[in-house]
């Protein structure tokens, strides 16, 4: 007796009807085993996200301090005193550990000094021990200058120095302040050209003279171009102060 086999599209006898019967069964019951191992593992990849997932919903969220931003830079200043403490209050404005952005070094002139971080040194003679240094920033914009004065008191030094028959001075120059701070005096002016300087005039200028450690006086004068936040330099020259050490003496860090 032949049949017809839907499979192979062919008449067959019944021999080859059982063949095609047992190859029907085999190749089902393969189909429920494969259907059975996919079942198994979608179930245990469910198990593992939802475990996964609970334990991330139980992480704790960052704190407060990690999620804040940076404390921003010195606001922007129009000449008035930022709020906070005075820039000019002298060596105390700067007291504690150095502000971002600065370091202490030892100049080979014997003295230390607060200076920001990558400015350049040039030195020449002058009257005091340690003639005059000057510490620059990339493109000489802004300039932090050491020398040791002459003068006895810082008030005889700026009387001479705004004497324009003993020291003349730029048409552009203007007196803006002059105050007592610790052991001295600052002055505060800006003035036109100075020579061998950028052609960035005004310059906005701090210029602290007083007595250190040494019992010696000392200028720390800070220079900015037109373009400098004037916060800036008044805290150029603080900082100065504030960890200023003459040369062979022992000085503790501000507290």
């Amino acid at each position: 007796m032949r049949v017809f086999d839907e499979d192979r599209q062919e008449w067959v006898g019944h021999e080859r009807e059982r063949q095609a019967v047992a190859l029907h069964d085999r190749d089902a019951a393969r189909q429920r085993t494969a259907w059975r191992g996919a079942v198994t593992v979608l179930a245990v990849c469910g198990l593992a996200f939802g475990t996964w997932a609970l334990g991330w919903k139980d992480e704790p969220e960052p704190t407060a301090s990690l999620l804040a931003p940076l404390a921003s830079a010195d606001s922007a200043d129009t000449g008035d005193t930022p709020s906070g403490p005075s820039p000019t209050d002298s060596p105390s404005a700067a007291a504690g550990s150095l502000p971002r952005g600065y370091e202490t070094v030892t100049d080979a002139r014997g003295f230390r000094v607060a200076v920001p971080i990558g400015w350049s040194r040039t030195a020449a003679p002058g009257q005091g021990g340690i003639g005059v240094v000057n510490y620059r920033n990339y493109g000489s914009t802004q300039r932090l200058q050491v020398y040791e004065v002459s003068e006895p008191t810082p008030q005889a030094s700026f009387r001479d120095f705004l004497d324009d028959t003993k020291v003349p001075k730029s048409s552009a120059f203007q007196k803006l302040s002059l105050e007592s701070i610790a052991e001295g005096q600052r002055l505060t002016y800006v003035t036109g050209h100075i020579e061998n300087e950028p052609d960035v005039e005004p310059w906005y200028v701090v210029d602290d003279r007083f007595m250190a450690a040494d019992g010696k006086l000392y200028a720390l004068v800070g220079y900015g171009s037109t373009a400098t936040d004037r916060a800036q330099v008044r805290q150029l020259v603080s900082n100065a102060r504030a960890w200023f050490c003459p040369p062979g003496s022992v000085c503790v860090d501000p507290d």
